[in-house]
């Protein structure tokens, strides 16, 4: 029965605890946001970096692919023109 009563005064406590704290609070939120936001940008610079760079082989890879179906076509074409 006094279990509810019990629950009570414990959030009011911890209410009046975090009134009088509020500046404290405050302070640490902003600056653990500062940090994640922080980290966020970090992580999107990271993850853009390593999108380019993929983007990049697979240019190359691409290239390099076109530059050996020319040569081999042209090797094909030598060989008709040859017989």
């Amino acid at each position: 029965m006094a279990l509810p009563f019990l629950l009570g005064v414990a959030v009011g406590a911890g209410a009046v605890v975090a009134y009088k704290n509020k500046d404290k609070i405050l302070s640490k939120t902003n600056e653990t946001f500062g940090k994640s936001k922080d980290l966020a940008s970090e992580a999107k610079k990271s993850m853009d970096a390593t999108v380019d760079c993929i983007k990049d082989r697979m240019q190359q890879t691409e290239e390099k692919e076109e530059k050996e179906e020319v040569l081999k076509d042209e090797q094909t074409t030598s060989q008709k023109v040859s017989q």
